[in-house]
């Protein structure tokens, strides 16, 4: 087969992560397919493809553009493919051939992230229409979508009423292999690293955006109850990129006298991986309060720290984690705040919590991803 595959986020956060790992592990269990990876021009030397199999061509159209929709189309459409994979929602919806994609949520349907665009809001509000209707002509052209949890399915089969659910197929995700291979990545001195960001010990842990469905408003009012009411000396590190979302939070903070107890450490500089480590490695509990998520990462990543976990008790996460994690009700800040208070007090609830995620991390990899992702595309070009 000769099989395309859309690379165009491969560097970027979120799908990005995804790429590079499917990319990856595809390139390490098939000995057999053809792969045509097309990319930006900014990563386009930053990946290197392991054997002849691979190819790599330049595609330098921004995603969500005209560009993807007329100039990225033509230039797939030439490499005359068996199949073409599409890591996201974002297909050229003219694209006459074989498609599958890998889209991971459907979030935006139900969550607006107008509060914080800097667009017109009237524009705003046309690309909200265009997204909806590249995201149903996906589903729909596509032989398969992979989703990433049963969650996420049944989101989509309650959206797409008229569309088969056996169209969905369901693949959980893993944690990057760089994570594993710690002892090859250079850190530095932790606490010089600490420091640089202004976060001191015991700190409570967030890595994630601060869009609305994330919860974090909520998360910091808990964090008041924690300081205010139970005494809790510690920080919470808000760990995002710089923007608007997390701008008007860090602004509500100080308005809550918290500004030196909410820190975030995205406002002073870009957090690389390895800066992320070292505040994994070295922060108490791990705290995720979303009210949506596809598959949710960031508090395996944490399991896989030996951080104990207290996160939303939302579909997604009692079906990704179990009983590995201390759940709350995301709505409910005096629930949030205890079960938090739970985990810094008792350092028995904690270690088994440590143990519980232990245990958890196992059941995930990239290599059932891709060998999932591989028998998708057998099966839709065999059919």
């Amino acid at each position: 087969m000769r099989i395309g595959m859309d690379a165009r986020f491969y560097g970027e956060a979120g799908p990005g992560r995804y790429v590079k790992n499917i990319i990856e592990h595809l390139e390490n269990i098939d000995n057999e397919n053809e792969y045509i990876i097309f990319l930006r021009k900014k990563v386009f030397d930053e990946f290197v493809p392991k054997n002849n199999r691979t190819k790599k061509i330049l595609a330098d159209y921004k995603w969500y553009s005209w560009g993807e929709q007329l100039g990225f189309l033509f230039l797939v459409i030439k490499q005359k493919l068996d199949l073409f994979y599409v890591p996201h929602f974002n297909i050229p919806t003219l694209y006459p051939g074989k498609l599958v994609c890998a889209i991971p949520d459907i979030i935006m349907h139900k969550f607006s992230t107008e509060r914080g665009t800097t667009l017109f809001k009237p524009y705003f509000k046309l690309k909200k229409i265009v997204y909806k209707f590249v995201v149903k002509t996906a589903v729909r052209k596509s032989c398969k979508v992979i989703v990433p949890s049963r969650d996420v399915a049944n989101d989509f089969i309650n959206t797409f009423k008229n569309i088969n659910k056996d169209k969905y197929v369901i693949s959980y995700e893993g944690i990057d292999p760089i994570f594993n291979a710690e002892k090859n990545i250079n850190i530095q001195n932790e606490e010089e690293i600490l420091d640089k960001y202004n976060i001191k010990k015991p700190f409570l842990l967030y890595i994630s955006s601060m869009y609305e469905h994330k919860n974090v408003l909520r998360l910091i009012e808990a964090f008041n109850i924690l300081v205010k009411e139970k005494e809790f000396t510690g920080q919470l590190v808000l760990v995002g990129k710089d923007d608007r979302y997390s701008r008007d939070i860090s602004e509500k903070t100080i308005m809550m006298g918290l500004k030196d107890r909410v820190i975030f450490p995205g406002h002073i500089n870009y957090i690389s991986d390895e800066e992320t480590i070292v505040m994994r490695r070295n922060a108490l509990i791990y705290v995720f309060p979303s009210l949506k998520e596809g598959f949710s990462l960031t508090p395996l990543e944490a399991q896989h720290y030996s951080l104990p976990c207290a996160i939303s008790e939302i579909p997604c996460h009692k079906e990704i984690y179990g009983e590995s994690v201390l759940y709350f009700n995301p709505l409910d800040i005096e629930d949030m705040a205890n079960k938090i208070y739970m985990l810094i007090k008792d350092d028995d609830l904690r270690k088994e919590y440590i143990a519980r995620g232990q245990k958890n991390i196992k059941k995930y990899s990239w290599f059932n991803t891709a060998k999932d992702t591989l028998d998708v595309f057998k099966g839709c070009v065999s059919s």
